[in-house]
């Protein structure tokens, strides 16, 4: 039985049983599965939060990991229904093509693309957004809280995606700085030679980061000067989302992004 479903079968087990919890030795019985399987399983399971025991009578439980992913799915619907009219606009402004990602707590994801920018280079849905080198990755990151953002910054793999990836933790954290004092995360051919990109985040009513909304082009017509004229819009457009959720979108200092100078 290969182990991903082993897993699935362990906490489809723990889900039919979550008030009384079991322990190895039931859950082994139950699914006939060998004790030391089951419990290196259960000992992942419990490192990454997806299940605790309780102490004294060591029974399993689900972990309280599956709300967020249950919040997660329930604000992606919602979430993806508010935001449409918003991408459609934004695009029809740009000329450009705007999407959704959603932040599923460890990557992003995009889920809602208005628009096509080359056939070669397609966003599609279910794309995943690099964390450092994407604007929609590293709009979300920068907004994380910061134990969770080290202890991405820790396992995450810099990959050189172009000769403009920043491939060094010290000047990412410094960009991620400076988005989280403007709330707009740029990518100036980073990911895909080429191609210019700009995010802004959305928050959910906890005061989280969930999401963000991106406009990406061809570097040639989706310049520097470009990007900093739709900077505005695409700021008001998630500030005027994450209050339509029930959140409080922060107040960003007044700087011009690219020069790095205050405007007067």
């Amino acid at each position: 039985m290969p182990s991903v479903e082993k897993i699935h079968r362990i906490l489809e087990l723990l889900r039919k049983n979550y008030k009384m919890g079991l322990t190895n030795k039931e859950i082994s019985k139950a699914l006939k599965i060998p004790q030391s399987t089951c419990y290196r399983i259960l000992a992942s399971l419990k490192k990454y939060n997806y299940v605790y025991q309780r102490k004294p009578d060591m029974k399993y439980f689900l972990g309280f990991i599956h709300l967020r992913f249950a919040d997660a799915v329930k604000e992606s619907f919602d979430l993806t229904a508010i935001c449409l009219p918003y991408l459609e606009e934004l695009h029809r402004k740009t000329e450009e093509t705007t999407f959704l990602s959603l932040w599923n707590g460890n990557e992003c994801v995009a889920v809602e693309v208005v628009g096509y920018i080359d056939t070669r280079i397609a966003v599609g849905n279910g794309e995943v957004m690099p964390l450092h080198c994407s604007a929609a990755g590293k709009a979300v990151l920068a907004f994380l809280p910061d134990n969770e953002k080290r202890r991405l910054l820790k396992r995450l793999d810099l990959k050189a995606y172009t000769d403009n990836t920043i491939t060094s933790q010290h000047e990412l954290e410094k960009q991620l700085e400076n988005i989280k004092m403007q709330g707009v995360a740029y990518n100036f051919q980073e990911f895909h030679t080429g191609i210019n990109a700009l995010s802004t985040p959305i928050f959910n009513n906890r005061g989280n980061v969930i999401a963000s909304i991106t406009v990406v082009g061809i570097a040639i017509d989706l310049d520097k000067e470009q990007l900093e004229e739709y900077a505005s819009l695409f700021l008001e457009a998630s500030r005027e989302i994450t209050e339509t959720i029930g959140g409080e979108f922060p107040g960003f200092e007044n700087i011009n992004v690219l020069e790095g100078k205050r405007e007067r």
